[in-house]
């Protein structure tokens, strides 16, 4: 390009001399000197024009190379995500570590003292394969040696009706569905440690109706829990069903305690059962020294309501369960509990006073199924979260627990615990 602008400048300061009439032997020389100048232009042109079609068609081929229809974005919070530019497929892969220091102090017992541990370390990979509306989810823990915790398929081509398949949460109580990256107070309640249907495996379809106000959810699940492979088809199946609705601003599409731009109310409901069979536990929402059930059927339903708005929010759940025996001389037992927690943001979206009472009470007649010793428990909570940014996603929470047991007898038994948890989630 540098010789070609020289060769033009020449040209246009010999020009007014080609207008000139013949000369001697001194001006035929110089009309030939500009015709030859004339040409080497020509040519030059000619050249560049050779390689701006090359430079083009290296371009276009560079272009439809395969790493071109790859887009890679990240965003604070939402992982590193790889999409194709049609979109028929995306990979999106995020991390999570929660370190736990807590110290723990029973009633009338000297072993006491302060523990450290990784809580949970997952990895999860999520997107959609073949098509836009093929969804997969595929979740590991790797604080438990590889626990594979979700791996779940939905075919979502109708958002009203979405089939399905895999390992996931049982759609029920709503403090077990809400993710345990998300929760107000270090742990959850001891609702869940006494009622909840965790993840197994299984199908269903669930779907969002009125512009995403309502939500229903309903799963047939093995009834084994996580990873447990049954191929004897010795427990019952467990099935559940659940439905909730934002009665006022926000969507119903998932379970959240707090943070919301605007006040938001919902409200949800669920019921769940499962027959067992040759005292085969498997995921039937009791801990097995809680009853004893060698067969019959394990029936639960649940109730629940969240008012969230920018600086308070406030949550209500209660849960009832029948275990009923198909020993004649037994009758059936009804346990039940309910959890109240709220929080208030001092600072906000950054610091959060979070409190919460939780209760279970089982039933103390002494003609139900035995196993159980307990007459109720109760927890009282008081958190404090520092959410670095402005999410659940880096967050600092601080909170303390006082537990008290009460036996048939009226014996009371007490522990207290202080717990810290660090969250990053990327």
């Amino acid at each position: 390009m540098r010789i070609l602008a020289v060769l033009a400048v020449s040209f246009f300061t010999l020009l007014p001399f080609m207008s000139l009439p013949a000369q001697a032997g001194g001006d035929q020389s110089i009309r030939e000197q500009i015709e030859e100048l004339k040409q080497q232009i020509e040519r030059l042109e000619e050249q560049s024009q050779q390689m701006n079609m090359k430079v083009y068609e290296a371009t276009a081929k560079d272009s439809k190379a395969w790493y071109n229809k790859i887009k890679v974005k990240t965003k604070k919070g939402t992982g590193l995500t790889f999409q194709t530019a049609d979109k028929n497929y995306k990979l999106r892969m995020r991390l999570r570590g929660q370190f736990l220091a807590n110290y723990i102090n029973p009633d009338g017992d000297d072993d006491e003292g302060l523990g450290f541990r990784v809580r949970r370390l997952r990895v999860t990979w999520d997107g959609n394969a073949f098509a836009p509306w093929m969804k997969y989810k595929v979740q590991y823990d790797f604080s438990r040696g590889g626990e594979l915790k979700d791996m779940k398929l939905s075919f979502a081509k109708n958002k009203m009706f979405v089939p399905t398949v895999g390992q996931y949460k049982v759609p029920f109580n709503r403090e077990v569905l809400n993710s345990s990256s998300a929760l107000q107070v270090v742990g959850r309640s001891i609702i869940s440690d006494y009622f909840e249907y965790d993840r197994d495996i299984g199908g269903g379809v669930y779907g969002l109706l009125g512009d995403g106000m309502i939500r229903y959810d309903f799963g047939l699940f093995q009834g084994e829990g996580t990873n447990t492979k049954n191929d004897k088809g010795d427990t019952g199946m467990l099935w559940a069903g659940r439905v909730q609705a934002a009665i006022i601003g926000g969507k119903a599409k998932k379970v959240k305690e707090n943070f919301a731009k605007k006040p938001t109310l919902m409200v949800g409901a669920a019921v769940a059962g499962i027959d067992v069979e040759d005292g085969n536990d498997g995921n039937i929402g009791i801990p097995s020294e809680e009853r004893e059930l060698e067969s019959g059927t394990v029936t639960s339903f649940t109730a629940d309501i969240n008012y969230r708005d920018p600086r308070f929010n406030l949550t209500g759940e209660y849960i009832g369960r029948w275990v009923n025996p198909d020993d004649a001389g037994v009758s059936t037992a009804y346990d039940s509990g309910f959890r109240v927690q709220g929080g208030f943001f001092v600072v906000p979206k950054k610091v959060e006073l979070a409190s919460r009472y939780a209760m279970v009470i089982f039933d103390d007649d002494p003609n139900v199924l035995g196993g159980n010793d307990l007459d109720n428990v109760w927890t009282f909570t008081q958190g404090l979260n520092y959410y670095l940014g402005g999410s659940h996603k880096w967050k600092v929470q601080v909170d303390y627990t006082f537990q008290r047991e009460e036996d048939l007898a009226g014996a009371e038994s007490d522990e207290s615990m202080v717990r810290a948890q660090v969250q990053a989630y990327f």
